[in-house]
């Protein structure tokens, strides 16, 4: 079989998605050798502290960095092979540019190559794989003549500078003016805004061949400006022939792994929004439903067999009340700088929206309640100054 595995996570990014994956690894029995990165990394106020092996003093990363945090982790790991878990944009980015360094200094990368990579995740050759696929995807529109609200999408995700790059929503003609002029026109496109049920397609494909796990969650609540989401329930999108046609063609593209597809759902048709191959910061709702999604990814890369874990039991077995996912920090920082959430769908009382929040938050469970009180802290602080400062 080889050399034992596990897997090594740089946390500090993504937290929700990696604390998801840490709960997952822990239904499967296993630990990680988990990378801080600096002392105010949110997996310090968790249980998973005493899996930290190395704390960064700052937010900075290279090799140099890397091979450092490596040593100690191999000092604990004690001879075994260490698997880099894929945990953020931005540390995808890093490990794919330095993969054949970080290869030689025996980790294994469970990514796709670059090309693969790119092709179905930077925003405009993404759009156009899929849509000649056959999947529909927003109208585009010529930035020159935009009618508003419309999407700003970055054809690449990374600008020349290294920079990250985001969708930005324009609504009015002043934000499409101030947009244009603070922008480079070359490194964006712009589509149709589009207003319907915000689902999300959550698969596996394993490495190796063999039927892709799939998931599917409904996006309920979300922050402004289109970033992460607050609540979401479980949909039944996975079990569409969309979902079958999008898995079938990342596959046809070489793609195996963990992968997310946004789709946009309205009266009359589903809109493919983009892909990102990685955990997802809304991860825990496929832990607690007991999916085996996770438990796949984490089979093949340790074992090779995505389904060594499936009949696992797990070690800690969620609360049945917990059907939704729910991020009340996010909500409360949200609110707390004076913005409003969006919703996708009716919107709810705010005595439901309470209820559901405390019953099914990331945060508020045995193993990570200190990161809620933490996050509330800082909401209401916030609160507080800014509204000392607004006038």
């Amino acid at each position: 079989m080889g050399a034992e595995k596990a897997f090594l996570v740089f946390s500090g990014g993504n937290d929700r998605a990696v604390l998801g994956f840490l709960r997952a690894l822990r239904q499967c029995g296993r630990r990680a050798y988990i990378v801080a990165r600096t002392r105010n990394d949110r997996i310090l106020s968790t249980s998973y502290r005493r899996d930290v092996v190395c704390v960064r003093k700052s937010h900075g990363l290279d090799l140099e960095i890397f091979a450092a945090c490596l040593e100690k982790a191999r000092e604990a790991a004690c001879g075994k092979t260490l698997v880099v878990l894929p945990s953020s944009e931005y540390f995808n980015a890093f490990l794919l540019e330095h993969r054949s360094r970080i290869e030689a200094m025996g980790c294994e990368i469970p990514l796709v190559d670059a090309s693969v990579y790119n092709l179905l995740t930077n925003k405009g050759s993404a759009s156009a794989y899929f849509a000649k696929g056959g999947i529909e995807v927003p109208r585009e529109v010529t930035g020159s003549d935009c009618d508003p609200p419309v999407v700003a999408k970055p054809r690449n995700n990374v600008s020349h500078a290294g920079l990250s790059l985001y969708p930005q929503l324009l609504m009015d003609a002043n934000e499409v003016a101030a947009f244009h002029a603070q922008h480079e026109a070359s490194a964006y496109f712009y589509q149709e805004y589009l207003q319907g049920e915000s689902l999300y397609l959550l698969f596996y494909v394993p490495r190796r061949g063999g039927e892709a796990f799939a998931w599917s969650q409904r996006n309920l609540l979300q922050q402004p400006d289109g970033k992460s989401m607050l609540w979401a329930e479980p949909a039944d999108l996975h079990r569409s022939a969309l979902a079958a046609s999008l898995i079938e063609l990342v596959r046809d593209a070489g793609f195996w792994g963990l992968g997310m597809i946004e789709v946009i759902r309205t009266a009359d048709r589903d809109v493919f929004i983009e892909m990102n191959p990685r955990i997802w910061g809304p991860i825990q709702l496929v832990v607690d439903r007991r999916h085996p999604l996770l438990r796949a990814m984490i089979g093949e890369a340790l074992l090779g067999d995505p389904n060594c874990f499936l009949e696992t039991a797990p070690a800690s077995v969620p609360r049945r009340s917990r059907r939704q996912y729910f991020w009340c920090g996010g909500l409360a920082h949200t609110l707390a700088s004076f913005r409003r959430p969006s919703w996708h769908g009716p919107r709810r009382r705010f005595i439901a929206t309470a209820f559901a929040g405390l019953r099914n938050d990331v945060y508020l469970r045995a193993d990570s309640w200190r990161c809620f009180i933490l996050e509330m802290t800082d909401a209401l602080n916030l609160a507080w100054h800014r509204e000392r400062t607004k006038d």
